[in-house]
C-alpha cells in the first residue's frame, strides 16, 4: 500500500458539487461549441463525460486512457497511452472530457493524439485547473491549488491514505475493501 505525502493538501468534490459544476460548464460551452464526439481521458474523465453526454445529447464517446501518475503527487517521468477506444473522428467536432489538468502533459498528449485522426475541431473540459498547468483547457470550472478526490475514486485515496472530513467521503469510504 503507497502511503500518502501529508504534505499534499486535499479537497473532497461532492456527487452534487460535480453535477452542478459540469451543469455550469456544459451551459458556458453550449453557445459557441457543440461535440458530435465526446472523448473521456481515462480514468478521472470517464465520469465527467458521461455525464457531459448526458447533459447535452451527444451519444458518441470514446476514450483514451493515459498513465502519469503513481500516486498522489507523485508523477511518472512522462505521460504514456495506455489505451485508445475512439470512434471516427474525421471532420468532427471533439470534445476532450478530464477531471484534472495539472501538469497539461497528459492533456496534449491526448489533443496530439487526437489531432491525427483529422477531426475538425478539439476542445478541452476539465472540472478542475492547476494554476502551475502549462495548458489551459478551453473550459474549466475552477483553478484549484490542492489534490482533489473525487467521490468515484474514494476508496483509491483511502488507499494511499487519504482522510476527509466530507461526511459524504466518511460514509462512502466504509465501503472500500
Amino acid at each position: 500500500m503507497a502511503s500518502h505525502n501529508t504534505s499534499v493538501k486535499t479537497r473532497y468534490i461532492s456527487w452534487v458539487d460535480i453535477h452542478k459544476a459540469l451543469i455550469t460548464l456544459v451551459n458556458r460551452m453550449s453557445s459557441t461549441f457543440k461535440p458530435d464526439v465526446i472523448i473521456a481521458v481515462a480514468k478521472g474523465g470517464l465520469i465527467p463525460a458521461r455525464i457531459v453526454s448526458d447533459l447535452m445529447g451527444v451519444d458518441e464517446i470514446g476514450y483514451i486512457e493515459v498513465k502519469f501518475y503513481k500516486a498522489i503527487g507523485v508523477r511518472s517521468e512522462k505521460p504514456f497511452i495506455k489505451y485508445l477506444a475512439i470512434p471516427q473522428l474525421k471532420d468532427k467536432n471533439v470534445l476532450v472530457v478530464d477531471d484534472v489538468v495539472d501538469s497539461g502533459r497528459t492533456i496534449q498528449l491526448v489533443i496530439d493524439t487526437l489531432s491525427s485522426h483529422a477531426p475538425r475541431q478539439i476542445k478541452t473540459l476539465v472540472l478542475f485547473l492547476k494554476p502551475w498547468s502549462t495548458y489551459t483547457p478551453d473550459y474549466y470550472y475552477e483553478v484549484a491549488n490542492e489534490w482533489i478526490v473525487f467521490p468515484w475514486e474514494i476508496c483509491e485515496s483511502k488507499k494511499e491514505g487519504v482522510d476527509s472530513d466530507a461526511q459524504e467521503y466518511r460514509d462512502l469510504s466504509t465501503g472500500c475493501l
